[in-house]
């Protein structure tokens, strides 16, 4: 039978008694069955004595089937955050890596399994810079055994998961155009599905890397990018456009994008319910990023008006997925700096959800609805919408918010609006004045048959 999370203080307890070769390759393969759950690496970074184990057992243990089973489950654990920085020391990716280069050939490709499950981790990503086991996994990437290049291919894409550790993986020499040529090529050969997805997620992260996505573009690779983006199955759509919506943060590549139509695809992607099957849950998310970056710049912003941009926005501030609202807040704060795009998205309905995130208590959440509310605030009108719709209870709450952006926001709105009163009742106030002038003038009129003017100019000639 199957073991299960309930097992695992029984497990832990046998693996940490056994002493045998045969007892710690039994307790190893019993906790090989649950290391891919989440609650089972929770127990484990909280049994102090497991985690040593299993590295002394992958550093010394001279069973080759013991070293292996030690690593597939660190390889299981590393997935998680509550295990990868413990169990991914320096020292220990110091001998994953010797195993990687060792004249046993049989390890790759379970090393290769390591770095593909330890790399998606940004404190073990640092570290496996620092030790250069990136160029490992590069090596991985083009292996000719197909396992290990597949395996070398998903560690690469982790590793690539920001923008900085994106550039790292480029800025090597001639590895840019290496790069670039052999992923491409990879996409354009393979048959298989699983290859071709993970080869667009990785060429979807190195677009964050602003030389990668130039790059892609002097060589016309956008065309297959769109081509694919546009594409009804989901695992060839979603990391392609992942793969646009990153090179809109290269504010060089928007215009190019916006004419292959990128605010439509993203427009499109958004119209997708959160509620869709699971390999098309993410849709919304591409999209909000998508649409945030493109957003950015002030010639676009006028044009996502036309596409059905705001539209899309204001829904997906509904959402109730926190990164797909919080892209959304972004992109809203982005387009409202032009002036019409803030007036139709508050009569569209965005005021409602952005109060509402702005005390919602998620940070992230919390700091872009602030902003996209300042940037539509900044107009009369929009303030007055913004009392409707509840600002001044909205307004208490933030004032007593832990976050200090939130309550700087609240304070910098109370003064706004404190001032437009002001220029409110300046204006009537001059409004008043100049009325009364009139009725003053007009009755002079009546009574003397000439205005101020006309006796000045008698008063002169006199």
């Amino acid at each position: 039978e199957k073991a299960s999370v309930d097992d695992m203080p029984d497990i832990l307890a046998k693996l940490i008694a056994a002493k045998s070769s045969k007892n710690v390759k039994a307790a190893l393969k019993t906790l090989m069955e649950v290391a891919p759950n989440e609650l089972a690496a929770q127990q484990v970074a909280r049994a102090v004595k497991v985690i040593p184990k299993l590295q002394a057992w992958v550093v010394k243990a001279k069973d080759n089937d013991v070293k292996r089973m030690s690593l597939t489950v660190c390889s299981a654990l590393s997935a998680f955050s509550v295990c990868a920085a413990e169990i991914c020391t320096e020292e220990f990716l110091k001998t994953v890596q010797s195993m990687g280069r060792g004249k046993d050939k049989s390890f790759q490709k379970d090393v290769a399994k390591f770095w593909s499950q330890a790399g998606g981790d940004p404190v073990v990503r640092g570290r496996i810079f620092d030790l250069g086991v990136n160029e490992q996994i590069w090596n991985y990437v083009k292996s000719k055994d197909h396992a290990v290049a597949k395996l070398g291919m998903i560690a690469f894409a982790k590793i690539a998961d920001d923008a900085q550790s994106a550039a790292k993986l480029v800025d090597v020499g001639a590895r840019l155009d290496e790069t670039v040529k052999f992923f491409f090529a990879r996409l354009a050969k393979t048959d298989e599905t699983d290859v071709e997805k993970w080869c667009l997620i990785t060429i979807a992260r190195l677009s964050l890397a602003d030389a990668f996505s130039e790059k892609i573009a002097r060589m016309e690779k956008l065309p297959m990018i769109f081509t694919k983006a546009n594409d009804t199955i989901a695992g060839r759509k979603l990391p392609s456009a992942l793969c646009i919506a990153n090179c809109a943060s290269n504010k060089l590549l928007r215009v190019r994008l916006v004419k292959h139509k990128a605010f439509q695809l993203f427009v499109d992607m958004s119209k997708v319910s959160s509620a869709a099957r699971s390999d098309m849950a993410e849709y919304q998310r591409v999209a909000a990023l998508g649409l945030k970056n493109l957003s950015a710049s002030f010639d676009l912003r006028a044009l996502a008006a036309k596409v059905g941009v705001l539209e899309a926005v204001v829904k997906m501030l509904r959402s109730k997925d926190l990164e797909v609202a919080r892209y959304a807040a972004r992109a809203a704060s982005e387009l409202s700096l032009h002036e019409e795009n803030g007036r139709r998205m508050v009569l569209a309905g965005a005021l409602k959800p952005l109060i509402d995130m702005a005390k919602s208590g998620d940070a992230y959440c919390e700091n872009e609805a602030c902003t996209a509310l300042n940037a539509m605030s900044l107009s009369e009108d929009n303030q007055k919408q913004f009392m409707k719709e509840g600002g001044l209870a909205a307004i208490e709450v933030m004032t007593l918010s832990k976050n200090p952006r939130v309550k700087h926001f609240s304070t910098k709105l109370v003064s706004r609006m404190r001032l437009t009163k002001l220029r409110t009742a300046a204006r009537f106030a001059g409004q008043m004045a100049q009325t009364q002038k009139e009725l003053e003038r007009k009755a002079r009129i009546e009574k003397y048959g000439y205005d101020d003017q006309e006796i000045a100019e008698a008063a002169g000639a006199g």
